[in-house]
């Protein structure tokens, strides 16, 4: 049990960091464009994954990279697209419905991926309790609205 809490902590510290991150990215969209600001955080983001792996990475994990599935290859792409997209979207409207609208998104997206197992995960059935939470999620996004 000590481990599961331990896990939404450390996902709950996470949200928060991705929507600091994202009022961060926003000002510097304002400064240098979509396109200079996801290279330019992306560049730094590498940079600090670098100076970790070198720290305390595992070099013989490296081998395994050939054995993992096409799709784990997109994160690096994917992470410049979610980068570019929350500034983007803290840029255009409040933090509160940008975020709001994430978390949302997330969770329906969770919720696919768990009924299908997909990405090999464990599959964990869709039922009335979750799909009420996912409702309640959709209403407090549209509460968000300040317009």
């Amino acid at each position: 049990m000590a481990r599961i809490w331990l896990s939404v902590v450390v996902a709950a510290v996470s949200g928060a960091l991705m929507t600091i991150q994202g009022s961060f990215n926003a000002a510097l969209l304002r400064k240098m464009g979509v396109a200079n600001m996801a290279a330019f955080v992306s560049a730094t983001g590498f940079l600090v994954a670098a100076v970790v792996f070198l720290a305390w990475g595992r070099w013989s994990k490296l081998t395994q990279v050939t054995a993992t599935p096409w799709y784990a290859w997109l994160g690096g792409a994917i992470g410049v697209a979610i980068i570019a997209g929350v500034a983007l979207a803290i840029r255009q409207v409040s933090t509160a419905l940008a975020i709001s609208s994430i978390i949302t998104a997330q969770l329906a997206t969770a919720l696919v991926v768990d009924h299908f197992g997909l990405f090999g995960s464990e599959r964990v059935g869709l039922n009335w309790l979750r799909l009420v939470g996912f409702v309640l999620m959709v209403i407090g996004t549209r509460m968000m609205v300040d317009r």
